[in-house]
């Protein structure tokens, strides 16, 4: 799980955060499994409690500790944190960015969905194309990170079509980045297409490393 820091920082109370995020994320596994196994043993209110509970694990914001940076919600819903700041150039629409990504099934048994540093993987996608090459979410971010910088998202199980991937997987990855794993794409996949979670459990974390603006 902690491979997701391979995407190289400083800030320590990033990684204690981080670690807070994908153990809730296995905490809400665990509680939704026991709700679907034995849905006799818990009366309605209880169940509804549950749900609450869970979709309360589901945030980030919801487990911060004295210290921890918390994350911006931005108009759309998606929360984001820099991890650290990039001093240099921003990218302007129709440029072409480089970068390399982190992923996880935070909401369910936080599963890595790929990390392509140290790779060469790197996830490159021209900002304001149509039609679009990067999810919402992605465009949405790297739009305002500078060169060098390292921002991490977390996408709301709710908001995950809308932000993410669609449900549809003719057309799920037509719009990056796509997990070059097989162990990646088949984790992800799981999560957008298991009927039997709940939004909640569809949250995703990724974590964006700007590396270069191609002209």
């Amino acid at each position: 799980i902690h491979n997701i820091h391979n995407i190289q920082h400083d800030n320590r109370n990033t990684r204690r955060t981080t670690r807070r995020e994908l153990t809730a994320g296995v905490m809400v596994a665990v509680a939704t499994r026991m709700a679907i196994a034995s849905p006799g043993r818990l009366d309605s209110s209880a169940r509804a409690q549950e749900t609450t509970e869970c979709t309360t694990c589901s945030d980030s914001n919801s487990s911060l500790q004295p210290g921890d940076k918390a994350f911006q919600v931005s108009s759309s819903g998606l929360r984001i944190l820099d991890v650290k700041e990039g001093r240099g150039p921003q990218p302007k629409q129709g440029q072409t960015v480089v970068l390399d990504w982190s992923g996880f099934t935070a909401g369910y048994q936080a599963k890595r969905i790929d990390n392509t540093s140290g790779t060469d993987n790197q996830f490159v996608f021209k900002l304001g194309s149509d039609p679009r090459e990067a999810i919402p979410a992605f465009e949405e971010a790297v739009a305002g990170m500078r060169v060098g910088g390292v921002r991490r998202i977390e996408i709301p199980g709710e908001l995950e079509e809308r932000l993410a991937y669609p449900v549809d997987k003719e057309i799920r990855y037509s719009a990056g980045p796509k997990p070059f794993t097989l162990g990646g794409r088949r984790a992800l996949d799981f999560v957008l297409d298991n009927k039997t979670l709940k939004p909640f459990n569809k949250t995703l974390l990724f974590d964006i490393r700007l590396n270069n603006i191609r002209q």
